[in-house]
């Protein structure tokens, strides 16, 4: 029984660490676009606005469960936001190739919290699936945006997906 409690406060905290990193990335891609970029800004205003509704969810079910949140939830929030900021800094290609990446990585890794959670929790189940349908759109729309090919957007994925994993593994140690 505790080590599906753990397991359950695990997934949670990563979660929630990681949708705050997510309200950071967003907000970097924002503040660069509202210089350079302001057709986009509409649509990172939304992603943005969805992913501090999930960062609440989340927060509100540790809440609920009692659970420890990740330590000092702020580093993921500043380090999305200097990640975004530079990744926005390389232009609007960079912005959508990085979004698809991330959210592409945060779709693989709800897939198998939902699986999880099916068995587990069904109210963190249900909210799992409620937040993927957002991410999901986040990485259709900047994939119908973003040019993959080149040598930019393959370091862009590659360092989009390398972080992307490096946030999920501090979240379950910190």
């Amino acid at each position: 029984m505790f080590r599906k409690m753990d397991e359950i406060d695990k997934q949670l905290r990563i979660i929630h660490a990681c949708e705050k990193g997510a309200t950071g990335v967003y907000y970097g891609h924002r503040m660069v676009a509202k210089l350079f970029y302001p057709k986009i800004i509409s649509d990172l205003d939304e992603m943005h606005a969805h992913e501090c509704e999930h960062f609440k969810i989340f927060g509100d079910l540790i809440n609920d469960r009692g659970s420890r949140r990740a330590t000092f939830p702020i580093l993921w929030c500043a380090g999305g936001i200097g990640y975004g900021f530079i990744i926005g800094l390389l232009g609007v290609n960079s912005i959508w190739v990085s979004t698809a990446t991330i959210e592409g990585v945060v779709n693989i890794e709800l897939e198998i919290a939902a699986e999880f959670f099916k068995e587990n929790d069904s109210q963190i189940y249900s909210a799992v699936n409620k937040i993927k349908i957002d991410e999901e759109l986040h990485r259709d729309v900047a994939s119908e945006r973003a040019v993959f090919t080149g040598i930019l957007p393959k370091l862009i994925r590659k360092s989009a997906t390398k972080l992307s994993y490096v946030a999920k593994y501090l979240a379950v140690r910190v």
